[in-house]
Parts: structure tokens; sequence; C-alpha cells
């Protein structure tokens, strides 16, 4: 009987702590950072990373900090000659963007919405 009271309450509580951890849709408006500094270029590389499934990723110094939208393409292999060894790449670039949600500032994945909290970086509106 107890386990079943905890996973009610714990059922009951998910919502509440899901809307805390993600800002509300409409809420949010594009951003860029205000300052770029090791510590949020680090915590900006190390979350892409994960974003992309922990592939390596190199992101400029001023990344996300002119505009709010970050496209990554994949660096496929090449031949000495500087040729790609399997042709044509066709795969498509993944989009993020930067989005402000009250003083809150998250990294949001465009192809499914997954967001990642930035909490080294500052963000302020971007003026596009």
């Amino acid at each position: 009987m107890r386990k079943v009271a905890t996973a009610t309450v714990l059922a009951a509580l998910a919502p509440m702590i899901a809307c805390n951890s993600q800002p509300a849709q409409g809420d949010e408006k594009p951003a860029v950072i205000a300052e770029a500094t090791p510590q949020s270029h680090a915590e900006l590389q190390r979350l892409v990373t994960e974003a992309l499934g922990g592939a390596p990723v190199t992101l400029a110094e001023d990344a996300l900090t002119r505009e709010s939208v970050l496209v990554i393409e994949r660096n496929p292999p090449q031949d000495l000659q500087q040729r790609p060894l399997q042709g044509r790449n066709r795969e498509m670039p993944k989009k993020f963007r930067l989005l402000l949600s009250g003083d809150r500032c998250w990294l949001e994945r465009a192809a499914d919405g997954e967001r990642w909290e930035l909490l080294e970086a500052k963000c302020v509106p971007a003026d596009n």
C-alpha cells in the first residue's frame, strides 16, 4: 500500500516539477549570449555535445553571441585531396536555438524541441 501511495504522490508532482524545469510555450523569445566567457563557452560546448549524443563538436568562441540560431554540420571524413570519402553528404545539419524565458536561458534543439538550461551564460533578447 505504501508503494502505491508513494507512486501516486510522485505521479501527481511530476507535472509540477516539469513546469519548473522548462519555460512555458510562448513565454520565451530569441536570445543571444551577452558576453562570451570561458565558462559559458565550455557549458555551451558540453550541452551541444550532449544534445548530439556525445559527438565531438567544435564551436567558435563567439557562438550564439550575434545570432540566436546555431547550425551544426557533420564534418565528413576526407581523403588526402580533401574530397569526402563517401561522396556527397546528404545529412541535414542540426539546428539549435537560444531562448530567453524571464531571466533563464535555454538551448533548444529545433528538431524535437528538447531544451537544456544554460546556467553559466547571461542571455539577452536577440535583435532579430
